[in-house]
Parts: structure tokens; C-alpha cells; sequence
């Protein structure tokens, strides 16, 4: 059983960022973090030992923001599932938001408008993210709705910035962290088709294709063909892989990769 969130203290949202030697990135979401209000959310900065300077980093921004809910919890992990799963343990709030530390948010009201959209009590509360080129070049806003069946073939749905119901990882479980790219995804697999869901086509964060989702594409396929293989047929998971990199090719020719 997960650790029950206080009654009285518990904020909406808890905000879980992985963290690794990534001091540079972190600045620069902390700035874009100032840009929001004080409000009913929490961030839990989950740690990987880091050695260049980001505890600091971190304390400063404690210290200058009171106003902003800022937890720090640095441990040995064995990557960002691992790292996550130990943040659920963690956090307070009745939905989770999984975000990378190389993101930021669009504007100054992105988290408001999070917080807003948990008043349909969905399950899964989908948004859009807009996505940058290594170059800073614009490319594309991107996330759909939740939809089982579309999900099967792959990840369509922008899982950062995203909501999710604490209580679903009591129910489903925890990520497994022998993923280490496609984690997400594989959980994601394991929900039913009932679980309710909204969406918003407001984008939430501004994020950049430079991570290894976006640029070691092989792997991740790989993984998610291991993820299909684990919840659906063969059959199914080989088309799926197929369909996958032909659709990569289309992105490639029509500059969206």
C-alpha cells in the first residue's frame, strides 16, 4: 500500500522531476517556475546523487521562494522509473504529474491551468506539449486524448505535463524500472479501457527533442515492442513495430523529427 496523502496538508498535485547532474536545466526551469502562482501543488525533486551543485541549487531556490511547495529527496536509484516510483511513495497529492528536468512551462499560467482541470476528477487528465528541435526551432504541438485501443499501437498521449490519479498506482502498481525509456508506456498498457478520462488541447510545457525518447529511436522501439509483447499478442506488437518506424519516416521527410 502506498503511503496515504495527510488530509489536511495534501496539495492536488504533486510535481515529480527526476534529477541527475543536470544543474544547467534545472536553472532554467526554476525561472520558469517563478512565472507561476503559489498554489494547491507540491514539487518533489527526486535525486540521483548529483555532484554538480544541484542540492544547492535546489536550497537557494527553497530559500528565495518560500511561497512555492519545493521537496528534495536525493538518493541512489537505478534511473528516472526507478526514481519516480519512490517519488509516488512520496508525494501528498491526489494526482501526479511527471515532468523531465530539461522541460519548462508554456506561460505564466500553465500550472493554474493544471489545477483547473482537475475539477472533472478524471482519471487521466490529458494536455498538449510543444516540442523544440535540439535548435530551439519550433516544431509541432503535440498530445491526444486517452484512447485504449489507439494506445495499444503506441504512445499517443503527451505524458508529461499530464495528470494521473494517485489511486491508479494503487491499483496497477508502480513502473517497472527494467524500462528504461519506455516505462510509461508499459504502465499505461496495464490500465483498462474504463478509466475515465478529459482532455485539454492547452499546451503545458515547452519541451525539446534532445532526450533519448527523441533521439535513440531504435531503443525505443525496442522497449516498446518489449512493453506490447508483455500485454498484447505477437501478431499485433510486430505490426505495431512496423507501423511505428514507417511513421517515423514520415516525420523525418515532413521535417517533424
Amino acid at each position: 500500500m502506498l503511503g496515504t496523502p495527510d488530509s489536511v496538508a495534501a496539495p492536488m498535485i504533486s510535481i515529480l522531476m527526476a534529477t541527475w547532474n543536470c544543474s544547467p536545466l534545472l536553472a532554467a526551469f526554476f525561472r520558469s517556475l517563478e512565472e507561476q502562482s503559489p498554489g494547491d501543488w507540491e514539487l518533489l525533486i527526486l535525486d540521483n546523487c548529483s555532484s554538480d551543485g544541484l542540492p544547492e541549487l535546489v536550497r537557494q531556490y527553497q530559500v528565495a521562494h518560500p511561497d512555492h511547495s519545493i521537496r528534495f529527496s536525493s538518493q541512489a536509484d537505478e534511473g528516472i522509473y526507478d526514481a519516480w516510483n519512490r517519488g509516488i511513495r512520496l508525494a501528498r497529492g491526489a494526482y501526479l504529474c511527471f515532468i523531465g528536468a530539461d522541460d519548462t512551462f508554456v506561460g505564466s499560467e500553465s500550472l493554474q491551468q493544471l489545477l483547473d482541470l482537475t475539477s472533472s476528477s478524471a482519471e487521466l487528465i490529458t494536455c498538449r506539449n510543444s516540442y523544440y528541435s535540439s535548435d530551439g526551432r519550433f516544431l509541432r504541438d503535440w498530445g491526444s486524448s486517452w484512447h485504449w485501443r489507439r494506445m495499444r499501437e503506441s504512445m499517443n498521449i503527451a505524458h508529461p505535463g499530464m495528470l494521473v490519479r494517485r489511486d491508479l498506482f494503487e491499483r496497477f502498481g508502480l513502473f517497472d524500472p527494467v524500462f528504461k525509456i519506455c516505462g510509461d508506456y508499459e504502465w499505461f498498457l496495464r490500465l483498462p479501457s474504463a478509466v475515465s478520462s478529459t482532455h485539454s488541447p492547452t499546451s503545458i510545457l515547452k519541451i525539446g527533442q534532445g532526450g533519448v525518447s527523441h533521439t535513440k529511436i531504435g531503443a525505443v522501439y525496442a522497449e516498446t515492442f518489449r512493453a506490447q509483447r508483455r500485454h498484447l499478442n505477437l501478431f499485433w506488437s510486430a505490426g505495431c513495430w512496423l507501423l511505428n518506424w514507417l511513421k517515423y519516416g514520415r516525420r523525418r521527410l515532413i521535417g517533424l523529427a
